[in-house]
């Protein structure tokens, strides 16, 4: 499966109104304020800006139909404010379609714009929301994503590499998986 395309984009997209200088390979990220309907989030190392995606939940502790996950940035470059996505942000990148999952323990079926072949399943479990997906051929509970950029490529970063990081469900153990790109 080739990742290229869709990494080059999404690092793309971060560069476009970052306003902040590169981030040091060493340097450590911020784990974003925990909240009780956070599913994952996605950095990448040209900066410290952390894309967050929460259930949206509606009334009677469900997931909305219309529109299951919020997705925001934490500009933490900045001042590490909230902010919105941009619509080019949304369309090309970040955003997500969803439908009715087709799966007894998935409300929805999710796919990033960005990462259109890789479902994920929004749902809840115990009461707790849930984004499930494969990672390194595993079922998993999806925590974060991480793109490495090389920083020597001129203009245009390449991606070097991305990393998913989750959780077993079952097991409760971590789980990685690094794509080479």
């Amino acid at each position: 499966m080739n990742y290229r395309p869709i990494f080059i984009l999404l690092v793309l997209l971060g560069l476009f109104g970052s306003g902040s200088p590169a981030v040091a390979a060493e340097k450590e990220f911020p784990v974003p304020p925990s909240s009780p309907n956070r599913l994952f989030y996605i950095q990448r190392s040209n900066n410290t800006n952390t894309v967050i995606y929460e259930a949206n939940m509606v009334a009677g502790h469900r997931l909305n139909p219309e529109e299951p996950m919020s997705v925001y940035w934490i500009r933490y470059a900045e001042r590490g404010q909230r902010e919105r996505l941009s619509l080019f942000q949304w369309k090309m990148a970040y955003g997500y379609k969803h439908e009715s999952a087709n799966r007894p323990e998935a409300g929805f079926e999710i796919h990033l714009n960005a990462f259109k072949k890789r479902a994920i399943w929004v749902d809840l479990q115990q009461g707790k929301p849930v984004a499930l997906t494969t990672i390194n051929g595993r079922k998993a509970c999806l925590q974060k994503v991480f793109v490495q950029l090389d920083s020597d490529s001129g203009l245009v970063p390449k991606v070097r590499y991305i990393e998913l990081f989750g959780t077993d469900p079952v097991a409760g153990v971590p789980v990685y998986e690094r794509i080479m790109v």
